[in-house]
C-alpha cells in the first residue's frame, strides 16, 4: 500500500519494521525513512504518549502481525508535511469494521502545528479513504467532553455529534451517498 497525499501532506501507513523503530524512538523512524527529525511535542499530558506507547506494543504491533492481509487496519499512519520532510502527527484505526461496517479512528498533531488546518486537511484525506473500503458505512471518532480543536476538527470534515460515552464525546460521519446516474 502506498501513503495517501493531500495539498500539504503524505499519510504514511507504517509497516512492521517501521512499527518497531517507532517503539524504539521517534528519531529511529524518522532517520530510516528519510525525515527530518521532527522533536515532536504534544499539547497533551505524559499519559496520553504513554497510552500511545502500550497501544504500539500491546494492540497495533501484535494485530499487524496476526492479520498480516487487513494490516493497515491496524497500522499507525504518520503525517508528514510534504514541503519540510517533517513528521507533524499521527492517526489510526481501531481495526476492520465491525458488522456494521463501523469503524473508529483516533489522531494527534505536534503543537507546533496546531491552528493550521493540518489536522483537518488529514482527517479529511485519511476519512475519504476509509470510505473507498467496500466495507465500511460509518467512521466514528472519540474525543474529550469540553470543546476542542479536535472537535472543530470533525466538525470541519463532516462528523456529527452523536452523544456521550465512556471517555467523552462520539462523532460521526456516514458513508456518502452515491449520486444517483441518469
Amino acid at each position: 500500500m502506498t501513503s495517501l497525499i493531500s495539498n500539504r501532506l503524505q499519510i504514511i501507513p507504517l509497516s512492521h519494521s517501521d512499527l518497531e523503530q517507532l517503539s524504539t524512538s521517534r528519531a529511529a523512524l524518522e532517520t530510516a525513512r528519510c525525515l527530518d527529525l521532527s522533536n515532536f511535542e504534544l499539547n497533551a499530558d505524559a499519559r496520553f504518549m504513554a497510552e500511545f506507547e502500550a497501544a504500539l506494543t500491546h494492540f497495533v504491533i501484535p494485530n499487524l502481525v496476526a492479520h498480516p492481509d487487513q494490516w493497515f487496519w491496524f497500522t499507525h499512519w504518520i503525517i508528514v508535511h510534504r514541503d519540510l520532510n517533517l513528521t507533524i502527527g499521527g492517526l489510526g484505526m481501531a481495526g476492520p469494521p465491525d458488522t456494521a461496517g463501523q469503524v473508529m479512528i483516533g489522531y494527534f498533531m505536534d503543537k507546533k502545528f496546531e491552528g493550521n488546518g493540518y489536522a483537518t486537511e488529514a482527517v479529511s484525506c485519511f476519512v475519504d479513504w476509509i470510505f473507498q473500503q467496500p466495507d465500511v458505512k460509518t467512521v466514528i471518532a472519540d474525543t474529550l467532553k469540553e470543546y476542542n480543536a479536535s472537535q472543530r476538527v470533525l466538525q470541519k470534515t463532516g462528523f456529527t455529534f452523536v452523544g456521550e460515552v465512556e471517555e467523552g464525546v462520539r462523532w460521526l460521519k456516514k458513508r456518502p451517498a452515491k449520486p444517483v446516474q441518469v
